[in-house]
């Protein structure tokens, strides 16, 4: 979109410093727009379950948009990070994680775990729960003994 259709990219530096800020403008509108808008959410979400629920006073539009710039604040949510390397880091593919491994997608590339996912995703629902809490009890025993050395 161009706010100057005479404004060719071959046109006179002025020209194209007139475009240029011509989308700067579009872009501080559209950035206003967006943060008065969220600022109106946040504020008519704060007073709609806040005072109810925990006895808090009502927000006005000011307080609303200085509590969201806050929480990001001590969030240290600031900006977007984008992964470095893509979506799957370096390697470019997917390692399996373990549930996915258990219905046997990815199973070639479970490193080990569990060897035979189906067969694996089996034994976990008919005998799985039973082995984990033998292995919760055993785990609290060597832990007790651990602390009466």
């Amino acid at each position: 979109m161009r706010f100057f259709k005479n404004c060719k990219s071959d046109a006179s530096p002025a020209c194209r410093i007139l475009s240029f800020g011509g989308h700067v403008l579009l872009g501080l509108v559209v950035v206003a727009v967006v943060a008065v808008l969220i600022g109106w959410v946040v504020m008519t979400a704060w007073n709609a379950v806040m005072p109810g629920l925990f006895n808090l006073p009502l927000l006005n539009f000011w307080q609303a948009v200085a509590l969201l710039v806050l929480v990001r604040l001590l969030t240290g949510r600031l900006h977007h990070h984008r992964p470095r390397h893509g979506r799957h880091g370096r390697g470019g593919k997917k390692k399996c994680k373990w549930m996915r491994c258990f219905h046997g997608e990815d199973a070639e590339d479970n490193d080990g775990l569990p060897p035979n996912p189906p067969q694996f995703a089996k034994w976990w629902w008919e005998e799985g729960e039973t082995a984990f809490r033998a292995f919760q009890v055993r785990q609290a025993g060597s832990a007790q003994q651990d602390g009466a050395l």
